[in-house]
């Protein structure tokens, strides 16, 4: 359900936009049903007609001027959309006799019941509808100088997620051992917000059991040095999505036997795991290109990460990005996460 508490400007703003569409759909449904009325059609035509016109104007809106999906996910996103106004009228409609209101007009009624069922209509649309919309998370790393506290006062809720990012030494030999306590400490943050752990190890099979603990998607590396299959199995009975990594600093042969048996996909786009602020690396760009031409491109979350700024998102096709010292270096993380989300859905 909508949780109005942790709402951020931009959620409010997608919401009252959802609102005001809502609206004019449905004005334009009763101005076509008044004409149907002056032809004197049947009734199922009078009814269904306007509807249906009025789901399609509400759908193009959404998509277009508002949560500004990707286009490979058009089909599926109109069909949920669909299916979800459809089951949403009938409820109203039911309602309607149930409650014995069909002494009032038929607009009167149409407003009146749409009302009584929007949120759940609403929340329906989000989860299934509208669930590609682009997304924007904030990376928090588990060493000992990340202040779990102080980037909370930064960016409170207004990240879409949390990405956290974990490197041992059999990845980068300079680090610090990983301090994989925080986990519980982001958690209790962010409490209802969605995180995506990104395991930076070569052995990634001994981190797994505290990463399910919290975590909704688990990340690791294609070129780790365990049973791929394996860390995919053991993620899954966990009961976590699995995800894979593919760093466009390695040459990957073939995209998609790396990619084809997963439903989350990271690209890593910085040269060394474990360290932000680092330069975006071009080679990134043929990659992405490779992986957007996927014919089944709709079945999966692509998701980049590294290097990001205002400069290359607007360049970028992907379902979500993290950024770390883009945002917390900024005068106002809160407003730089805004300015990511609109660059990122436009």
């Amino acid at each position: 359900m909508v949780n109005f508490k942790n709402l951020n400007s931009r959620q409010n703003k997608l919401f009252l936009k959802y609102c005001l569409i809502g609206v004019l759909s449905i004005l334009i449904e009763l101005i076509i049903r008044k004409y149907l009325l002056s032809l004197e059609l049947n009734q199922l035509s009078i009814i269904v007609l306007p509807l249906l016109v009025g789901i399609f104007f509400a759908f193009i809106c959404n998509v277009k001027l508002n949560f500004n999906i990707p286009r490979y996910y058009y089909k599926k996103s109109f069909f949920y959309f669909t299916l979800i106004s459809l089951s949403s009228f009938s409820l109203q409609y039911f309602l309607s006799n149930f409650f014995l209101i069909s002494n009032l007009n038929y607009e009167f009624t149409r407003f009146l019941m749409s009302g009584l069922v929007f949120i759940i209509a609403y929340n329906f649309h989000i989860k299934f509808s509208f669930k590609r919309n682009k997304k924007v998370g904030v990376a928090i790393y588990l060493d000992k100088d990340e202040n779990i506290e102080e980037i909370f006062s930064k960016v409170g809720f207004y990240p879409d997620y949390i990405h956290i990012d974990m490197v041992d030494k059999t990845m980068n030999k300079n680090v610090n051992e990983p301090e994989l306590k925080k986990i519980l400490e982001i958690k209790k943050r962010w409490p209802n917000h969605r995180i995506e752990s990104h395991i930076m190890s070569m052995y990634p099979l001994k981190y797994l059991e505290e990463f399910g603990k919290y975590s909704d998607v688990i990340y690791f590396h294609n070129e780790i040095n365990e049973d791929k299959n394996l860390v995919k199995e053991t993620i899954l009975s966990l009961g976590k999505k699995p995800g894979i990594v593919i760093h466009a600093s390695k040459k990957n042969s073939n995209i998609n036997d790396i990619i084809k048996n997963f439903n989350e996909i990271l690209l890593l786009c910085i040269e060394n795991p474990g360290r932000s602020g680092q330069k975006f690396m071009q080679e990134t760009f043929s990659i992405l290109k490779e992986v957007n031409d996927l014919k089944y491109r709709s079945s999966f979350l692509l998701c980049v990460d590294g290097g990001l700024s205002q400069n290359n998102i607007k360049n970028i096709d992907c379902d979500k990005i993290v950024s770390a010292s883009n945002v917390f270096q900024s005068i106002n993380p809160k407003k730089q996460i805004i300015s990511l989300q609109k660059i990122l859905n436009n």
